[in-house]
């Protein structure tokens, strides 16, 4: 399992800088649901670092941060 949180990690990273960010967007929701996932954080940071124009909100950061903190219980309730 520990390999599988380090390639989702990977992907979503190389997908922020290759591809669309929502793909990224994906890689976030996945760690998540599996895991307490700090690199969602740094990942959602990531994306709008790139992808975001100047000034404006940090929509993947604030997202990621949401994801992990209301798939928290789920995550509990059926992957103890």
């Amino acid at each position: 399992m520990r390999n599988l949180r380090i390639v989702l990690a990977v992907i979503g990273f190389l997908a922020a800088i290759l591809f669309n960010p929502w793909v990224a967007a994906l890689a976030i929701i996945a760690l998540a649901f599996l895991w307490r996932a700090w690199e969602a954080l740094f990942l959602g940071l990531c994306i709008d670092l790139l992808w975001a124009p100047v000034g404006h909100v940090p929509i993947f950061t604030i997202g990621a941060i949401l994801i992990v903190w209301v798939l928290e219980p789920i995550r509990k309730e059926f992957l103890v």
